[in-house]
């Protein structure tokens, strides 16, 4: 299992209640063992303590009837039994005289103690012990190795420990492949999401049978109805928007070829004013033009139309076509590709979106522009860049011209709409390029870099 797995099973919330299930059963197999131990504890003292009774009033019966001998044989009979109690007599001389039990108790009673260390090092079990005097200043003491007792003790504490550890590793296992299920379910979640947000309003979090509905198929259901909602909201907004465009371009464009036509056998102040007209109509035009390509790459339709495009092919190709342009200016323009750059995606649109970048530097570089093209290739990424050598724009405002229809002041002046280099970024977003801006000292550098898979 892979660190990233592992960070993502933790991260899942589904193992997360399965990890504090578990140590609820951990804690409540604990609880138990300890509730046991002192109940056995208890219940195995008092056990003790009836069975060494009886057996002291045993013994002292044997002592009044037939006198301290009988004692003596009954014990070391006794002693000789498995399980046997452990014995001390001691007569009215300070002798034991009976039993093997390590333990002084003079004082009449009972008491627990523990023997002295065996001689392997080892320390037995604690016993319990009642004592009772006897006769001419002797006692005798009767104890029980609770050690007989401890095994049942022990063994139900083992059990419990199994138990523990097997519900543990069964809450584990469980609460694994349930996050193993949930996070699938999530990840195909994640990735509808993902789809719908690089403009795939299609995409829709596969079904499960409703029988088997779970909160997560639940949710994607859900998700699903809104995507749709949202799906036919924005092809309605965008069939309108195009219906509106394709409705003003004819009587737009039937307007400059009359103009056209009025501009012929017309005066020279007239043909003048035609003239803008025609040009100011042209404009109209050309923003119409750019806002349906710019509806037409958000959409994301062109994703069908990717193929392995050569950006230093088609540099050289946009490049040829602009050369002239910028060298009537006084200009020049260089494209510097020396190896195949090889990426995914529109030609058509790539090309589009070079050539707005070549003319933005045409426009706004001044007097004899100097543009580069270049084309890069590193370890992890294929660069497409283009440098001017222009006033270039202010840091503060690179997020600004990005945007449809934003102009800034200096060039308010010259041709256009704005939507230049919205058209770069709609471009970028769709292939999934990283669209820098930066000042090239002088000039301006707008970079275009997709990572190497």
């Amino acid at each position: 299992m892979s660190y990233a797995t592992i960070r993502r099973l933790l991260a899942s919330t589904s193992f997360r209640m399965a990890l504090l299930c578990a140590g609820v059963v951990v804690a409540a197999f604990a609880l138990a063992a300890l509730g046991t131990w002192l109940v056995t504890k208890v219940a195995a003292e008092r056990t003790a303590r009836e069975r060494v009774q009886l057996e002291m009033s045993l013994l002292q019966g044997e002592v009044l009837q037939f006198g301290p001998e009988a004692a003596i044989v009954a014990i070391q009979l006794r002693a000789r039994l498995p399980g046997a109690y452990r014995y001390r007599l001691v007569d009215g001389q300070g002798r034991i005289v009976a039993g093997d039990l390590p333990i002084d108790t003079r004082d009449p009673g009972w008491s627990m103690h523990y023997a002295p260390e065996t001689p392997d090092g080892g320390v037995s079990p604690d016993f319990v012990v009642l004592s009772q005097p006897l006769g001419g200043g002797g006692y005798l003491a009767v104890a029980e190795d609770l050690e007989h007792s401890e095994w049942a003790r022990y063994a139900v504490l083992r059990t419990l420990l199994w138990f523990a550890l097997a519900a543990l590793i069964l809450s584990l296992a469980v609460g694994y492949f349930v996050s193993q299920r949930t996070l699938r379910r999530m990840q195909e979640i994640f990735l509808t999401m993902e789809r719908v947000g690089s403009g795939d309003l299609a995409a829709r979090v596969p079904a499960r049978p409703v029988v088997h509905e779970s909160d997560l198929d639940g949710l994607g259901r859900n998700i699903n109805a809104m995507l749709a909602r949202v799906d036919a909201l924005v092809r309605n907004l965008r069939r309108v928007s195009t219906d509106i465009a394709h409705d003003l371009r004819t009587p737009l464009t039937s307007v400059v070829h009359d103009l056209e036509a009025a501009a012929k056998p017309a005066q020279p102040e007239v043909s003048k004013l035609l003239e803008s007209a025609q040009r100011r109509l042209e404009g109209v035009l050309r923003t119409f033009d750019a806002m349906l390509r710019l509806a037409e790459i958000e959409a994301g339709t062109a994703r069908s139309r990717f193929t392995d495009v050569d950006l230093a092919a088609l540099a050289e190709r946009v490049g040829d076509a602009y050369r002239p342009d910028v060298e009537s200016a006084g200009g020049r323009l260089d494209v510097l590709a020396p190896e195949a750059l090889h990426v995914r995606g529109d030609p058509d649109l790539l090309a589009q979106a070079l050539a707005n970048l070549i003319e933005n530097a045409l426009k706004h570089s001044g007097e004899r522009p100097c543009i580069r093209v270049k084309g890069l290739q590193t370890g992890q990424e294929t660069m497409l860049i283009v440098e001017d050598d222009g006033p270039g724009i202010p840091h503060d405002s690179h997020a600004e011209v990005l945007k449809p229809h934003v102009r800034l002041d200096g060039s308010r002046t010259s041709p256009g709409v704005g939507l230049g280099l919205s058209i770069v970024a709609a471009v970028a977003q769709l292939h999934e390029a990283l669209l820098t801006l930066e000042d090239a000292k002088p000039g301006f550098c707008v970079k275009l870099a997709w990572r190497v898979n």
